[in-house]
């Protein structure tokens, strides 16, 4: 609400001064004899109404009364020249001077919710403002208190903990679960952010560390969506990692190519290949770069480029980018290598597409034995790869019942 300055106007004499007129005495004052009567008689005093004339004694008046009547208008004349006379010498009465206001400092105008107003606090001066301001950072730098610093550690210590559990769910495929823990985590690490960006360059200033696991999670929150068809939040909070670690990390980063291949696989899952190719070859030249050919990393990227080629039906070089990818994994054990079974299933899916069934079924044998040793007979992954496996055996006309032969294959 707004508030107007007023001034009231003060009481005190006008500009122009009324002088009220004085009533004046008795005409016969102002002028001591008009007439002279006969001598030893008195002049009677001249009267508003006249009293009737005395027939005994009849007067000069009576027989002049053109004389009263002239008497009476020098009477009057002189009353007026006397107030006109009096008026005229009366000192005038100047008004007093009106007195100088003040004006006040300009009212400091405070910003609210839709609303204007005023105070009657002065703006601190900068020199003021620059000494409370350090004082601030200085007691910033000083970090929490023990009590508050408990506090901080105990929801970030839960915020990972949701952090890990999230990952395991999301190795078995449970992306429900996952995501209910990566959304936990995420909002514990969000929780106690701000309090740690007051603690600058104190040794409690764990502002970087909370935003890199931010990060991370954002990326692994939309790779869930992906799993489960939800592009769009998918690509929400991809953009929002993306973000942070090119902020935090630099775009040559490891992990910002990580962020890099799960925006491809948005790309590939909506069927813009040419975008999802543009994206993992970014992702690659980071991973070469910095992490060697040799990398699983590495191997990743060149699976998911060979799955591009693969949905393009360019099987001769999606082929090829598979075989690159499983040189690097074979290089060490791969009984729990998930990675490796991925690239073993493309592999069986890309012969299965061609008609070629006996060269599917050990590819999808192998990545059967990875994901039974690393996720159980209950994983969704590997019970999908046992009903492809089984379909291809009996694709290929073996005589032999397909549990039989599992159950000799897997010894």
């Amino acid at each position: 609400m707004n508030t107007e300055n007023s001034v009231e106007p003060k009481d005190g004499a006008s500009s122009a001064t009324t002088i009220e007129q004085e009533t004046p005495g008795d005409e016969s004052s102002a002028v001591d004899t008009i007439d002279q009567e006969p001598s030893g008689e008195q002049p009677e005093t001249s009267q508003l109404e006249q009293n009737p004339p005395s027939e005994s004694a009849p007067s000069s008046k009576e027989s002049n009364p053109f004389a009263i009547f002239a008497l009476l208008a020098v009477v009057v004349g002189i009353v007026i020249a006397i107030i006109y006379v009096s008026r005229d010498n009366t000192p005038e009465i100047e008004a007093p001077p009106t007195p100088e206001i003040a004006q006040p400092d300009p009212p400091e105008v405070s910003k609210g919710k839709g609303r204007v107003g005023t105070t009657s606090k002065k703006a601190t001066p900068p020199s003021a403002r620059k000494a409370k301001d350090a004082e601030g950072l200085q007691s910033a730098r000083k970090g929490p208190t023990q009590a508050e610093l408990d506090r901080l550690k105990a929801i970030e210590n839960e915020a990972l903990k949701n952090h890990e559990a999230a990952g395991e769910f999301y190795r078995r495929g449970d992306y429900a679960n996952a995501l209910i823990r990566y959304q936990k985590a995420r909002s514990g690490f969000e929780q106690i952010l701000p309090h740690y960006k007051r603690f600058v360059e104190s040794q409690y200033d764990n502002t970087t560390t909370i935003e890199k696991n931010l990060a991370s999670i954002y990326n692994a929150i939309g790779d869930v969506y992906r799993n489960q068809k939800k592009y769009a939040e998918a690509m929400n909070w991809l953009d929002k990692s993306l973000m942070i670690r090119e902020r935090l990390l630099g775009a040559d980063h490891p992990e910002t190519a990580e962020t890099y291949n799960n925006i491809a696989l948005v790309y590939d899952a909506r069927g813009q290949y040419a975008r999802a190719l543009e994206w993992f070859q970014k992702d690659l030249v980071i991973s070469e770069k910095t992490l060697g050919s040799d990398h699983p990393d590495t191997a990743r990227t060149y699976n998911n480029i060979g799955m591009v080629y693969f949905h393009q039906d360019d099987r001769a070089n999606a082929l090829e980018w598979y075989k690159k990818a499983l040189a690097i994994h074979e290089k060490a054990p791969v009984d729990k290598n998930p990675s490796a079974a991925m690239t073993y299933i493309n592999i069986a899916e890309l012969y299965r597409a061609q008609g070629d069934y006996a060269l599917a079924l050990p590819e999808y044998l192998k990545a059967y034995q990875i994901l039974q040793n690393t996720f159980g007979e209950r994983n969704s992954t590997t019970r999908a790869v046992r009903q492809n496996l089984a379909l291809a055996y009996d694709k290929s006309e073996n005589p032999r019942p397909f549990a039989e032969w599992l159950e000799e294959s897997l010894q």
